[in-house]
């Protein structure tokens, strides 16, 4: 059997620093300001912490080859209400959880995990969407490498009706003036740990899954 979620702590730091940063400058560049900007940043950092509970998640021994197919696998779409869930019990303000749970609705009404459309979708979460995207689409994943800034930008117009206009405008101006400068590195956060708690790599090592799989 082969793992299709596999959380990496190290990745997911990179990734929602990432998108905090560039969501938090979308705001302020849609004239936001204050406890907006605060609260998106934070939703922006934890976004995908719901990913942590399904990172066990086991299906079957057939080998998925097409990113597609993973990428449709209902059981995916269970992450952003997962995250909802998690920062509800830890008592983080309805703002923050709302605009974690709906980061993955899209402006046409196709997205989830509730089908919401346009003004529907808080503004709040239209900002996590597009960058959240970008940050996807320009980072290396298992079953592709990653696309130039140039490139992620070619592909969301193609799917330009997936985002709010005048957000993905902002985001425009923002990354024209930033790129991908606000990406930073940790170091493997899984060693430290290991190595914090005296164990040796080696025996805590598993089998290589089949596939693993990170989720935009």
């Amino acid at each position: 059997m082969g793992r299709i979620v596999d959380y990496n702590l190290t990745e997911e730091l990179a990734h929602g620093t990432y998108v905090s940063c560039l969501a938090r400058d979308v705001a302020k560049e849609l004239d936001l300001e204050g406890d907006a900007v605060q609260n998106i940043a934070l939703a922006g950092l934890l976004h995908d912490i719901g990913k942590l509970t399904l990172a066990n998640y086991l299906y079957g021994e057939e080998k998925l080859e097409s990113p597609l197919v993973i990428e449709e696998m209902k059981y995916v779409r269970m992450h952003s209400m997962k995250s909802y869930e998690i920062l509800q019990r830890l008592g983080y303000s309805d703002s923050i959880c709302d605009t974690v749970r709906y980061h993955h609705e899209n402006y046409d009404g196709s997205g989830y995990p509730d089908n919401l459309a346009g003004e529907a979708i808080p503004l709040s979460s239209r900002i996590i969407r597009v960058c959240d995207v970008f940050a996807a689409l320009t980072s290396d994943r298992p079953y592709r490498k990653k696309f130039s800034e140039e490139e992620a930008i070619a592909l969301m117009i193609e799917e330009i009706n997936h985002f709010d206009m005048r957000v993905f405008l902002a985001f425009l101006r923002v990354v024209h003036n930033v790129g991908t400068s606000y990406r930073v590195s940790f170091p493997d956060v899984d060693q430290v740990l290991l190595n914090e708690a005296g164990i040796e790599d080696d025996a805590y090592s598993e089998e290589e899954p089949e596939m693993t799989e990170e989720i935009p």
